[in-house]
């Protein structure tokens, strides 16, 4: 990962990074101190922060972050998205991107 904060002293302030993506490819970046619980509550037919139906299972995380280190990263991280640099930061795969070598699609016209 890119970001080189040092892990919060005090365990209880320990937050997370990152990423969901629903089945049309719509990512959400966020944090948050508790995932676990807030990725249960992402898994309902349209989550009131997006708007958009779901799944939004978890794609991307990166813990043990001290709260102003995860805001700082997310904010990063939601800057690039879009970019080719969010998909290198995290991992991802764009959607709706062809694999490299992959031949065009035959023209039948």
């Amino acid at each position: 990962m890119e970001s080189s904060a040092p892990a919060p002293s005090d365990p209880s302030d320990i937050w997370s990074v990152f990423v969901l993506r629903n089945p049309a490819g719509l990512c959400f970046v966020g944090h948050t101190e508790h995932l676990d619980q807030f990725a249960l509550t992402a898994d309902t037919e349209v989550a009131k922060w997006t708007g958009q139906p779901g799944p939004w299972p978890v794609v991307w995380r990166h813990d043990k972050l001290s709260r102003k280190a995860a805001l700082k990263f997310e904010v990063s991280l939601k800057r690039d998205k879009n970019t080719p640099r969010f998909y290198t930061r995290t991992g991802l795969t764009p959607p709706d991107i062809e694999s490299p070598g992959t031949p065009p699609p035959e023209n039948k016209g």
